[in-house]
């Protein structure tokens, strides 16, 4: 909830920006009438949820950031939460509106906060705030609710505390992956043939001899190099043409003969060990042991969670098993003829500040462990902050998809909006025209809920500032070429 430090509100004339109607900032900008005045002092709504726990059309719904708004299609204006609501902050109001070519009397309530924080950021005294109850662990906050609700038992009024959830995720600090050096490798694709576990994957089939020589370390006679041969050596034994992971030799006329192009394949993603699949595996047929994924097959029921989570999409159904988890054996490291791959040691992210990002939430959204809070920027001046927490396991899945590469990406999988089957739209029984859409939108698409969608990119930003879910966005992804 947002809730006022009464030592600090002072009506005053900055308080009130120079209107002569003596009216507060943080009631002026308030777009649903949840501040109001007692004794010169700012309160508003404390967000209990007594109205939409009553509400007998279930109209009133809890958004992501604690705050309530109104689902104007089906509130009916009975009044129920203006009767129950705890501190008598709810009104009901009537309107007239168009509906079908009529005008028509609509009524609903107002006063009922959606945590948009636009009274926090006008207060020039500092005094409106953000609170949650998992503050209460300090001691002054705890004081200041005290005072808040001291104030409020005057007038008969109580407020019930939420209690916070706890969600025990695994914990790491760092994590153990491969790493290929994209500037040294020259897409050969022994990395791809030789991995046992098939956890490195090529963008696409390379119809072609990618010069991996499989060929010439199968030969008994060493009579071909990369896929040429010296007919005086060769004596037709057919080990190349069984071993070649391209089917790029055979024989003609009794002589062994390239038959494909000579084609690069690039390995497209890996495994990076961030463990998901294990954490997720209802049968606990994987597990992680010193960094390495471990599969036992007998277990598996192959139901496909795994495949399902896995960021880097390397999780792969076929023959009665799935491929695809990095068992840092080294098979890799060891055969790589330019000493492009490695193993690295990332360190988790902790905090990412940088003025390329538009806070859009993609990251936080996408994440599997909900390890990420955005810290929005509103003012021009204001950069960014991405936040991690202990439960981030690494797996990038945020860089993956975030639309400015603001994230680091260590394998550079990466994933962009298919624009053609994606949609964006407003629902205006639900907008409060808070104007918080306006200001966060990196491409100005978007004005008081109306959106052009040839110049929206689809980055969610106005989805996840929306204190109403008035905005709602399907997004579909493809992988960047």
């Amino acid at each position: 909830m947002i809730i006022t430090d009464v030592f600090k509100c002072i009506l005053d004339e900055r308080c009130t920006g120079g209107s002569d109607k003596d009216t507060p900032l943080c009631a002026q900008v308030c777009p649903t009438g949840a501040v109001v005045i007692i004794g010169n002092k700012s309160y508003s709504c404390i967000t209990c949820g007594t109205c939409a726990r009553e509400c007998p059309n279930k109209a009133i719904r809890r958004n992501k950031f604690g705050g309530y708004y109104v689902d104007r299609r089906r509130c009916n204006g009975c009044g129920t939460c203006e009767i129950l609501c705890p501190i008598g902050i709810i009104k009901i109001v009537r309107e007239e509106k168009v509906v079908n070519n009529r005008r028509k009397i609509v009524a609903y309530p107002r006063g009922i906060c959606v945590m948009c924080g636009l009274c926090v950021e006008v207060c020039p005294h500092g005094a409106r705030r953000f609170f949650h109850s998992k503050d209460l662990k300090d001691r002054k906050n705890r004081a200041l609710l005290d005072r808040y609700i001291q104030i409020l038992e005057r007038i008969g009024k109580r407020e019930k505390l939420i209690k916070g959830e706890l969600k025990p995720k695994r914990v790491l600090n760092f994590r153990t992956s491969l790493y290929i050096h994209r500037d040294l490798c020259r897409g050969c694709g022994r990395c791809i043939y030789l991995c046992p576990r098939e956890s490195i994957l090529e963008g696409d089939d390379v119809e072609g001899c990618s010069r991996c020589n499989i060929c010439g370390e199968v030969c008994p006679r060493d009579a071909i190099v990369e896929g040429i041969v010296d007919e005086e050596r060769c004596v037709l034994c057919e080990n190349c043409i069984k071993r070649c992971p391209r089917e790029a030799l055979k024989i003609e006329n009794f002589k062994v003969v390239k038959v494909k192009e000579d084609r690069e394949t690039i390995p497209k993603r890996y495994c990076i060990n961030c463990g998901l699949c294990a954490d997720s595996c209802p049968r606990g047929a994987l597990k992680v042991k010193n960094g390495s994924i471990l599969y036992d097959r007998s277990i598996c029921n192959l139901c496909g969670t795994c495949v399902e989570v896995c960021p880097q999409d390397v999780r792969i159904k076929r023959d009665g098993r799935i491929t695809g988890a990095c068992a840092l054996c080294g098979i890799c490291i060891e055969e790589c003829p330019e000493n492009a791959i490695t193993v690295k040691k990332i360190e988790k992210f902790q905090v990412i500040r940088d003025e390329r990002c538009i806070t859009c939430g993609t990251c936080g959204e996408v994440c599997p462990v909900d390890a990420i809070t955005v810290k929005v920027k509103l003012g021009s001046g204001d950069i960014g902050e991405i936040l991690f927490n202990e439960h981030c396991v690494m797996c990038e899945k945020c860089a993956i998809h975030c639309p400015r590469d603001v994230i680091p990406n260590t394998t550079g999988y990466k994933k962009v909006v298919d624009r053609e089957n994606s949609y964006i739209w407003t629902d205006f029984d639900l907008c409060i025209r808070c104007g918080l859409c306006n200001r966060i939108c990196p491409v100005d698409a978007i004005d008081m809920g109306e959106i052009d969608e040839e110049r929206c990119e689809y980055c969610s930003a106005c989805v996840n500032i929306c204190p109403t879910n008035a905005i709602s966005i399907y997004r579909t992804w493809v992988e960047k070429d």
